[in-house]
């Protein structure tokens, strides 16, 4: 009996008081200190002004720092970005890059260039990796760019608006 009572006051009462500490916690030593100083009459302005900016700049490097960005590629970009990264497709002609690659999704034959779509990268932005602050999809397309024999010259990645679809 005394486990089962025991039990649930660390869950009702313990357990929240921690959770309020660890989120609130800094906040309240923070408006704390600055309030402290800007009490204290032995302490002169400027030197009141210093210590105010110097706590709020530890502030925002703690919370800097609890920041956290998660990408999470989808698995078409993963291999795009595997064929951009590895050159696997420099030195093959167009019919070659067509066969393993499909159709382009455009083409710019004025600067003789392949677009392809290289699929979205969804980046997750998340504050104590409880609070989501923003969320985010890019859109990438791969360019394929030919020599003027019609040969792979090089590719690139890019972040584009040419393959959006809502």
């Amino acid at each position: 009996m005394f486990e089962t009572i025991y039990v649930n006051f660390m869950l009702l009462v313990v357990l929240p008081l921690i959770l309020f500490m660890i989120y609130v916690g800094p906040f309240i030593l923070i408006f704390s200190s600055i309030i402290f100083v800007l009490t204290r009459k032995s302490i002169d302005i400027i030197s009141k002004i210093l210590i105010v900016i110097i706590i709020l700049l530890i502030t925002f490097l703690l919370f800097v720092t609890l920041i956290k960005f998660v990408d999470k590629p989808s698995e078409y970009y993963s291999k795009m970005q595997q064929i951009n990264d590895s050159k696997s497709i420099i030195g093959l002609s167009k019919e070659e890059v067509e066969n393993k690659l499909g159709k382009p999704g455009k083409t710019k034959k004025s600067e003789n260039i392949y677009l392809y779509d290289a699929g979205t990268l969804f980046r997750d932005v998340t504050f104590v990796n409880h609070y989501d602050l923003w969320a985010k999809t890019y859109y990438y397309a791969l360019f394929v760019y030919f020599d003027e024999n019609d040969i792979v010259e090089s590719t690139s990645l890019k972040k584009s608006l040419e393959f959006y679809v809502p």
